[in-house]
């Protein structure tokens, strides 16, 4: 039983480290955020550091308390920030290049 937990950890914790990577890059390319350069070196750093992490994860099995609540916090952020400029929120500057 407790290796079905430890599976379906691993498996939460790749998920939401390829969704924090995915936004991280999706922000990196995106031309309706105005980011300065050192941001987006800054998001790349991000993307790539959660893949690597990511495939760790899946090569090597390792997982841990703290990577999965990390994991889940930053792809939680990243889904925030994606349906704030999805919607287009006033007031909240998504809207400010449209």
């Amino acid at each position: 039983m407790e290796g079905i937990f430890i599976t379906l950890h691993a498996a939460a914790s790749v998920v939401c480290w390829f969704i924090t990577a995915a936004g991280a890059t999706v922000a990196v390319f995106s031309r309706r955020i105005e980011d300065t350069v050192t941001e987006r070196i800054g998001l790349a750093a991000i993307a790539i550091g959660a893949t690597g992490t990511g495939c760790r994860i899946i090569t090597q099995g390792w997982i841990s308390e703290g990577g999965l609540f990390l994991s889940m916090a930053l792809a939680g952020y990243v889904l925030a920030v994606f349906v704030k400029h999805w919607r287009g929120v006033r007031g909240s500057n998504a809207d400010k290049g449209a």
